[in-house]
């Protein structure tokens, strides 16, 4: 048999018949008889038999293998999800929440920005003389709402169910506004002014100075005469305390931050004191004294200071040290100064930790020492761990180091006497509650400035400055930058009266035991509703199998219904959308089951299709006698139809392939047609199956529509076809063409991409060529008119060459000829090059790189110059320049002889197909091409150069890449290797999202040098850096989608459009970053101080703090992607006070803090400045 003939009697006509099978129903139908029931089940695929293990086949109606999973399988979703969907409608499980060890401190729920008080309450709670004193609170005093909420926390921190209590009650009982975050400082120190308040008027002298004998102290100023030696009347004059403020800036330790505290202040010149006892202004000392400590003394670190450039608040986070343990018995200055103050030995108890860089967002978290255990506590929230290291070994909370700045790095000034490597900022972690939007609540000025005069105590109580040693950090002191209060408790202290640690009392075990009992209620219906849920799912489950169980056939029963396929594995999924049987989609126009859709339906036993009426109703009810004969006949008369075609294709490919190739070619043949030798090569080599788009003459039609000169190349060649032959393909190509152009389709060729480098747009500007590749045409864009003109003949006993395309040939010089013809033999030899093929990459195979720009001109050169490539007449397009000057241009000029080096890039990769190739969007100098590409070029551009010329090999490496949460690691890359870019990474991560595969990196010999690499990267941009009226695109994001490390925040593919919280804005390199924040104001209406503004740097989200710097000195290049978090401390609509308008008629508003609470009217003494 030929090549292209085959035996059409088996060949598949329509569903399971063959053409003959399909010819002899039509037949049958046609003198009325009636088609059997065996026979409908033949032509539906019904009567294949399904084993059990084809793993639902389409094909097959009797198939049911898919429609529910295999025993002991799973689906995503659906009735047969590992975890029925009517759980995750109960909530979380409440026993999870379930304390599960007595021994470990309980945390407390955050309801929103509510860590400071959290913070201050596991102070609190974790001070046994005040927890205990807490629960001996009798009535009336117990009765009151704000004291008998904390009881009843304390008490569920101390024996309640959960492994985190609620404080959501305690928070409404004192008014606060959990969506505004305050500072933790405060609020400790309102809390307790307003228990002692309360606790005073409850008459128990067990408890109504339960705060003044733990928390207060006192001391004075004392003024002496330098004349007299005496100290003023209002020397002794005590004035209670409540916590000492602690200066942070300029203080390194706390004990030099006390000295400074405590030390003499010189009364002299315009500044003398006036002594009662001398009657005239001398010359005096002035001195805080502190006359009492308490036995829990508070001391807040001024961690929050005023910025009078920036007029607003902003934190210190200098690193501060502290011990823990600490002798202020030589701090002390008693009445008596005759009386020594003794060993006053204080050992830390708590810290309060402000984490966070600015001062009006942050989370707070609390160090506890439990005592009795000798365990340290970490107290976030709901989280609860202990610390083995105490709080010297937590140095996340306390700040990570400063990193050392490398040699040679520049730095960027970023405060007064201060500076820090500019580039790589440090890594914060973001807090995860949040809390990060909140205002803070405005913390005291600092107590006292430091004096020029500060002194050490000396052994009588009062200071001398010259006295002070050198400061040294023990080992056991804390260094911290974001330690914000600090908890000494006096070491053997015993209390007055001392609370025995007795049973609560009744109303509150009352209490804890019915939380205990009401807790372990709901979780006992939880469990009961949870397993009633799996109970009727388990039951549905069966009920489904128990019906496709009786939905198989038995072999050679005729009697079945069918159903639409989609609908059942609905059905068993339970579809909650779903309700009546829709077999709607089987049903032809004639009210009858379609015979083509037996792909689409499934073949059941008519008691299962009895049970699903029953269940859902609904229908039309389909068996075999249903299928519809009219539908089942045209669907005949289309096999009979394509038969006839399929047999005058045979005909004609007989005819074809009988054509001798010498006689087709002669002269003096001269009977029939003549057609394009391209075109008849790819019908035949298509066995005449499908239709090209061009018409069989088309490519040997000239533009006057005459036939094209045999002169003008390979295109213009023709083959003689018989007349029968002829008729053949004009009848198939109209009624293809007929076709094509009711479906419209696009022939042109793509516009080149966005990321399309310069040789890819010379190739689609020079290659406007037909390339044959299986017999299939490709067209330009001009072509695409062209396909709507009629089919020319060309008979070969009357069509001559068109004589005007003739006149024009004589326009071509012998030189010219011969370039064409070098170029095209050129062209032939290095083909792949030539078209610009991707070039498949292989390790252990040595590559070249040759200069990409030289390459881009070469192909225009070898495409264009060639007869195929050249429009008739056309002028030949320039040589490229010398290829010896341009590779040399390749090196840099740094090294040279046998070190020299490369000075550019290598080129991306990119994985495709399984493949690695040159990465298409690579804007490279170099090209990877073959060695032996490389050797065809050289002959023909560098005869007589070669040793001038040195080439440069590069290879393919793998590598082993893993992922390491969101990173990418790449093990083995040398540095001078170019590993595969992050775009291509994430192309393969998501090709293989389970196993990783290999990456790649190309190395080159010889190797790319990296100081030239770093000069032009710096230069290029430095360039890109001197801009005007560019534009940046800024995003307003929430904080809680805000992720540091995560590029794309909102999961949408970005783009240069705007929308609602993202917009373009136009910006110069020389404005700053105060310049864009105005511009950001007036584009998404946010408030210049609400402002977080993070560019993405080294992975991660970088905050931009430096508002006098400008774009440039940030690095700001145009299209770059900034993201903008709003912290809503101010309104975004007053804009008054930040522009200055009407400021010197209206004063500024003071910030809210904690108005409108329970708190405000309370207020603890603090030391005057």
């Amino acid at each position: 048999m030929k090549r292209g003939k085959q035996n059409n009697s088996k060949a598949v006509g329509i569903f399971g018949l063959d053409v003959k099978e399909a010819l002899s129903l039509k037949q049958n139908l046609n003198v009325g008889q009636v088609v059997s029931q065996q026979q409908i089940l033949h032509i539906l695929q019904a009567d294949r038999h399904c084993d059990g293990a084809c793993k639902s086949r389409k094909d097959n109606p009797n198939c049911l293998c898919g429609v529910v999973p295999a025993t002991g399988s799973f689906r995503r979703k659906g009735l047969w999800q590992k975890e029925p969907q009517g759980l995750m409608h109960l909530g979380a499980n409440p026993s999870h929440q379930k304390r599960q060890d007595a021994v470990l401190p309980c945390g407390l729920n955050n309801l929103g920005n509510t860590c400071y008080v959290n913070s201050a309450l596991q102070c609190l709670f974790m001070t046994p003389i005040f927890r205990n004193s807490m629960y001996q609170i009798a009535a009336p005093a117990a009765d009151d709402v704000i004291l008998g909420h904390i009881r009843r926390l304390f008490v569920e921190l101390q024996s309640g169910p959960r492994f985190s209590a609620d404080p959501k009650a305690f928070a409404q009982a004192l008014n606060l506004d959990h969506t505004i975050q305050q500072d933790g400082q405060e609020f400790l120190k309102l809390l307790l002014s307003l228990l002692e308040t309360k606790l005073a008027e409850s008459g128990q002298p067990a408890v109504q100075s339960l705060v003044p004998d733990l928390f207060r102290g006192s001391y004075a100023y004392e003024t002496i005469c330098k004349a007299c030696g005496r100290a003023s009347q209002g020397s002794n004059r005590a004035t209670h305390f409540y916590e000492l403020d602690i200066q942070v800036k300029g203080s390194p330790a706390l004990d030099q931050s006390l000295a400074d505290m405590l030390c003499k202040e010189e009364l002299s010149g315009d500044n003398q004191y006036h002594c009662d006892f001398c009657g005239k202004k001398v010359d005096a000392t002035r001195q805080l004294c502190l006359r009492q400590l308490p036995p829990y003394l508070c001391m807040s670190l001024q961690r929050f200071v005023f910025d009078m450039k920036k007029l607003m608040k902003v934190k210190a986070s200098d690193k501060f040290s502290f011990p823990l343990s600490i002798d202020l018995g030589p701090y002390l200055s008693p009445v008596d100064a005759s009386l020594d103050a003794g060993l006053q030995v204080y050992d830390l108890q708590a810290i309060l930790i402000h984490k966070g860089s600015s001062a009006s967002q942050g989370h707070y978290v609390a160090h506890v020492h439990e005592e009795g255990a000798r365990k340290w506590w970490r107290f976030d929230d709901e989280t609860v761990t202990v610390m083995p290291d105490g709080p010297i070994g937590e140095k996340a909370d306390h700040g990570a180091p400063p990193s050392p700045v490398p040699a040679g790095k520049k730095v960027q000034s970023t405060e007064k006497g201060k500076s820090k490597p500019k580039g790589k900022g440090r890594k914060r972690k973001a807090s995860a509650k949040g809390e990060d939007d909140g205002n803070r609540e405005s913390t005291p000025e600092p107590m006292l400035a430091p004096a020029d005069d500060c002194a050490a105590p000396s052994s009588n109580g009062h200071l001398n400055r010259a006295s002070t040693p050198p400061h040294t950090t023990p080992p056991s002191d804390i260094s911290s930058s974001n330690a914000y209060m600090l908890l000494y408790k006096k070491r053997d202290w015993q209390p007055k009266q001392c609370l025995p640690a007795a049973a609560l009392p009744d109303s509150l075990q009352q209490y804890i035991d019915e939380q205990n009992q009401e807790f372990e209620t709901v979780c006992a219906n939880f469990e009961t509703t949870q397993q009633q849920v799996r109970k009727a799912v388990m039951q549905q489950q069966a009920d489904v199998r128990s019906i496709l169980e009786l939905a198989p056939v038995p072999p050679g029963e005729t009697d079945c219904r069918f159903i639409y396929g989609q609908w059942l594995t609905k059905w068993a999924d339970s579809d909650p959308e779903l309700t009546n049987i829709y077999n709607s989609a089987l049903q032809c126009p004639h009210g009858k089951l379609l015979p083509n859709k037996s792909s689409e339906m499934k073949r059941i036993s008519t008691v299962a299709w009895e049970h699903l009426v029953a269940r859902c109703r609904g229908g039309p009810e389909f068996g075999p006698s249903d299928v519809c004969t009219v539908c089942l006949m045209d669907m005949l008369d289309a096999v009979a139809s394509a038969d006839e075609q399929g047999q005058a294709r045979e005909g004609a490919l007989a005819i074809a392939e009988g054509l001798d190739e010498q006689e087709t070619n002669s002269a003096s043949v001269s009977y029939g047609y003549y057609v394009s030798k391209t075109w008849l090569q790819g019908w035949k080599k298509k066995q005449g199956r499908s239709m090209s788009n061009l018409s069989p003459t088309d490519s040997i039609s000239c533009p006057h529509g005459a036939l094209l000169p045999a002169a003008l190349g390979p295109r213009a060649k023709r083959s003689i076809v018989p007349p029968p032959l002829w008729d053949y393909f004009k009848d198939s190509w109209q009624q293809a063409e007929k076709q094509r152009q009711q479906q419209a389709p696009d022939l042109s060729v793509p516009a080149p991409a966005a990321h399309t480098t310069q040789a890819d747009v010379v190739m689609l500007d020079v290659v406007q060529v037909e390339l044959v590749s299986n017999g299939d045409s490709v067209h330009t864009a001009a072509d695409q008119q062209e396909l709507a003109r009629p089919m020319h003949e060309f008979p070969a006993q009357s069509s001559h060459e068109c004589r005007d395309c003739l006149a024009e040939l004589d326009v071509t010089t012998a030189n010219g000829q011969v370039l064409a013809s070098e170029a095209e033999e050129e062209r032939m030899q290095a083909a792949q090059l030539a078209a610009g093929t991707p070039l498949y990459l292989e390790p252990g195979t040595t590559y070249t790189l040759m200069p990409r720009p030289w390459l881009q001109l070469w192909r225009a050169y070898v495409n264009g110059a060639s007869k195929r490539g050249r429009p008739p007449g056309a002028a030949l397009p320039p040589l490229p320049p010398s290829l010896t000057d341009v590779c040399q241009a390749l090196f840099c000029g740094c090294h040279s002889g046998d070190d020299a080096r490369l000075a550019y890039q290598l080129p991306d990769l990119a994985h495709r197909r399984g493949k690695w190739m040159q990465s298409d969007a690579d804007s490279s100098m170099f090209e990877v091409v073959s060695t032996a590409d490389w050797f065809q070029v050289l002959a023909r551009h560098a005869a007589g150069q070669e040793a001038q010329l040195r080439q440069i090999e590069a290879s393919l490496h793998l590598l082993d890449i893993s992922m390491d949460g969101n990173t990418v690691r790449v093990e083995g890359a040398m540095p001078d290797e170019r590993v595969i870019s992050d775009n291509v990474l994430e192309d393969v991560q998501k090709a293989h999202p389970a196993n990783m595969p290999q990456a790649a990196s190309l190395h080159s010999c010889p190797p790319v040098c990296e100081d030239t690499i770093e000069r032009q990267e710096a230069d290029a941009l430095a360039a890109r850096l001197v801009y005007k009226d560019a534009e940046v695109m800024v995003e307003l994001v929430v904080q809680a989608d805000f992720k540091p490390d995560t590029l794309n925040l909102t999961g949408d593919r970005k783009s240069k459009r705007a929308r609602k919280g993202r917009a373009p804005i136009k910006v110069s390199a020389d404005e700053t970053i105060h310049d864009l924040k105005l511009k950001i104001v007036q584009t998404l209406n946010v408030h210049p101080r609400n402002m977080l503004l993070h560019l993405f740097r080294d992975s991660q989200w970088q905050p931009v703090s430096d508002d006098n710097a400008t774009l440039a000195d940030q690095s700001i290049l145009p299209d770059e992607e900034l993201v903008v978090i709003n912290t809503h401390q101010h309104d975004d609509e007053d804009l008054e006070s930040f522009f200055g308008v009407s400021s010197s008629n209206r004063q500024p508003q003071p910030e809210r803090g904690f108005t409108g609470t329970a708190l405000s009217s309370h207020a603890v003494p603090a030391m005057p400045p």
